[in-house]
This record gives C-alpha cells, structure tokens and sequence, in this order.
C-alpha cells in the first residue's frame, strides 16, 4: 500500500472517529434536553448549562469531521481520544469508517 494511500486510509478513520463522537455528544445531550422540556427531568440552570455545552461541542466535533482539512481533522481527533476509554468509541466508529471508505475516493 502507498504512503499516500495509508494516509488517507488513517485520516478517513479519524474522520470517522469524529463523526462518531460528535453524534454521541450531540445525540445524547438533545436527548437530554428534550426530557428536561418534556418535564421529564428537572435541570438546575447549570445542567441546563452543561447540557447546552455539550450540545455544541458534539455538533462542532461533528462538522469538523464533516467539512474540516485532513491536518486540522487529524490534530481535533488526537486531542480527542487521550482518554483510555476511547478505545470503545474506536471500536463504535469502525462501521462508520467502513462506510465512509465506500464513498470516500481519493484524487
């Protein structure tokens, strides 16, 4: 495999990778919020707060992923996964990965 093509193969998993991450966050918080309008869930202004924040940052990690350079993606990402309990959200963003490399051609 060339050089080129290993690179590419290492920055569509991080794209992936961050795709994954960002729509867990996202995901998660909205589902959040929703209960806590709902009035399923009673938040104090802060966890109104930090639901908010994460909210944001799922949705920035998101479209960093989706429309971010190849460098700025892959410095995002390992900035992203310092944390021993990554090694999960590795093994959850392979399928995200195996579908990305199907549409993902390089030029």
């Amino acid at each position: 495999m060339s050089k080129r093509l290993r690179q590419l193969d290492g920055a569509l998993f991080w794209r992936s990778y961050l795709l994954t991450v960002g729509f867990l966050m996202f995901a998660g918080a909205s589902i959040v919020g929703y209960a806590a309008w709902a009035g399923s869930l009673e938040l104090e202004w802060w966890g109104v707060l930090l639901s908010s924040g994460i909210l944001l940052v799922g949705a920035l990690l998101f479209g960093v992923g989706v429309f971010g350079s190849n460098s700025k993606m892959e410095g995002w990402a390992d900035v992203a996964s310092t944390h021993e309990a990554a090694i999960i959200l590795f093994v959850i963003s392979y399928p995200v990965y195996l579908i990305l490399k199907l549409f993902y051609r390089p030029r």
